[in-house]
């Protein structure tokens, strides 16, 4: 004999699992979306070992090199006026890495031959405000000087 409160215990459970796996999805999706009008496109490519900046609205690249004894970078930052949206196109010219803002929560990977995109907000501070650009991907000898700055401009 079935007991009805079994049934109905069972039905509860089943009915609140496809509410979560529903919200879920709707959810999944709203966060990997890129918005319709960013402020500024970067195309972002990892070398063994550094990174490249290119901006297609003015057709612009920039090689950053880490300077681990001063911590400064020369040749180029990613550089993004202050409360922008900024989409990034990740790729990766030679190995696996990965594009890592820590102050912003900004991870992505960086593979050779597939362009990921990710979108954020810049946080609407001063003008020369710095975050730590960092690759968080083991990709070879000198993997821990592959370093960057996101400048605010």
């Amino acid at each position: 004999m079935v007991n009805k409160y079994e049934v109905a215990w069972t039905l509860a459970v089943v009915v609140m699992m496809a509410g979560v796996a529903a919200y879920s999805t709707v959810l999944l999706y709203q966060l990997d979306a890129l918005p319709s009008d960013p402020t500024e496109y970067v195309d972002v490519t990892g070398h063994q070992w550094y990174w490249e900046f290119c901006y297609p609205a003015n057709g612009t690249c920039y090689n950053s090199s880490y300077d681990a004894t001063t911590n400064t970078v020369s040749g180029g930052a990613l550089w993004a006026p202050p409360g922008a949206v900024v989409q990034i196109n990740v790729t990766g010219a030679d190995v696996v890495h990965s594009f890592n803002i820590p102050a912003l929560g900004v991870r992505i990977d960086a593979i050779p031959g597939r362009t990921n995109m990710f979108a954020f907000n810049v946080p609407n501070v001063s003008a020369g405000t710095q975050y730590l650009i960092q690759c968080t991907e083991f990709c070879g000898e000198f993997h821990g000087t592959m370093r960057s700055f996101l400048e605010i401009t």
